[in-house]
This record gives C-alpha cells, structure tokens and sequence, in this order.
C-alpha cells in the first residue's frame, strides 16, 4: 500500500512538471497562447454538448449490494434526477414485490415484530481514490476493518441520492405503503403507494442487522452489515 502510495505521489509530481513545461513552451508567443485558448474553447463546448445531448443518467446496480444504485451523469436539475428515480422505483416494485408480498415479510425471533424487507438505496457515482468512491461497492463489499481499510459503506452517506421503502401500514400486516425518502438539496419524503385506509403519522424504517438485497423474480440475499 505504502508503495502504491509513492509511485501515485511520484507520478503526480512527474505530470505537474511535464504540464509546467509545456505551459511555459505556450506562454513564449502569442500565437501559441491564442491556438491554445480556441483549442480549449472547442473542447469544452464539445463536451458541454455531448454531455446535454448524447449523454443519458445512468443507474448502475451493485453486484454484491443488489440494492443499491449508483447515478452516473447526473442532469443538473434535481427534478429530473428525482423523477427518474420514482419512476425506476415504480417499476422495479411492480415487476418484483406486486404479487409476491408474502417473500418480502420477515418476523423477528418471537414473531412479535413483522415487517417488509424491500428496500432500495440510491447513490451518486464517484471514483476518486482520496475521496468519496462509491464506484468501488459495485464490484466489493466493504473492507472488514484493520490498519489499511479504506472502504465502508458509512463512508459514502453524504453521497446518499434517495432511498425506498416499504412498510406496513400501522397496526396492519397485510396493506402497505411505499415511500421515496429524498436526501439531495431539501430532504423530503414522497409517498407513491399507499393502501392504508389512513395515512402513517410518520415513517420510521426498521433497522435490523442485516442488509436485503432484492433481485429479479423476487428472490432474497442476505448480506450481513457487520462482519465478525
């Protein structure tokens, strides 16, 4: 690790150097200097247009947190992001819940708690390596701890798009209601579904110890959020 960490911080130097040069080849005669800012111009409105006209969001799922989703190219407006987001919850819930109810319930050791295991959490997609990498829980699970760790999965919260639930309604086991819990800019909760003859109060998730991952044709994986 150290290693790579030197190898990294001498490479750096070695790109920042090579860019002086090359700044300081430019700066030596206008025509050089006028070349150099039209040649950039053009780079940046090509990547502002193929950025706003080719370039779709994208919602990457994880392959071993089945329930998690990574936004790649975001649009800059949050109602756009919000909007594709229910609208892929709606969806996906249809197509895996709806009808299968009874896979998703779980009761705790007495059976005196019963609650709805079907959650999804959304994401921004980051790859940097001295910051924010949610890109890395797409292929791995978190390190388990120890003096070279760097990945957990409390790390990446402030990253946290939005996140959908389902529970029951109160004093009820058999109707639900479905929510989209918006955490970007101005937190807010949206309900999409609701058979309760009476809308919750409030909406309090249950935590329990382990993480449900939901995959197509409603089956569940179990994936422990501590590890011993």
């Amino acid at each position: 690790m150290e290693m790579l960490l030197i190898l990294l911080l001498l490479f750096i130097l070695l790109s920042v150097f090579i860019l002086y040069r090359i700044v300081l080849w430019i700066s030596k005669k206008k025509a050089r200097v006028n070349w150099t800012l039209a040649l950039l111009g053009i780079f940046i409105l090509v990547k502002i247009i193929n950025f706003v006209f080719f370039t779709e969001m994208e919602l990457i799922q994880s392959k071993v947190y089945t329930d998690k989703f990574f936004l790649k190219n975001p649009r800059i407006t949050q109602d756009s992001i919000n909007t594709m987001i229910k609208q892929f919850c709606i969806e996906k819930m249809n197509k895996e819940f709806v009808g299968n109810e009874e896979k998703y319930k779980r009761y705790n050791s007495d059976s005196s708690n019963v609650w709805i295991s079907y959650d999804l959490d959304f994401y921004n997609y980051t790859d940097n390596f001295f910051g924010s990498n949610t890109a890395y829980f797409i292929d791995n699970e978190e390190d388990e701890g120890g003096p070279t760790s760097m990945h957990f999965l409390s790390e990446i919260e402030k990253e946290r798009i939005a996140e959908f639930n389902i529970d029951y309604c109160e004093n009820d086991t058999v109707n639900y209601y479905a929510t989209i819990t918006y955490h970007q800019n101005q937190y807010k909760i949206d309900t999409i579904v609701s058979k309760c003859i009476q809308q919750p109060k409030s909406f309090t998730p249950i935590k329990t110890n382990k993480t449900y991952s939901t995959e197509a044709k409603a089956r569940v994986a179990e994936y422990p959020t501590n590890k011993n």
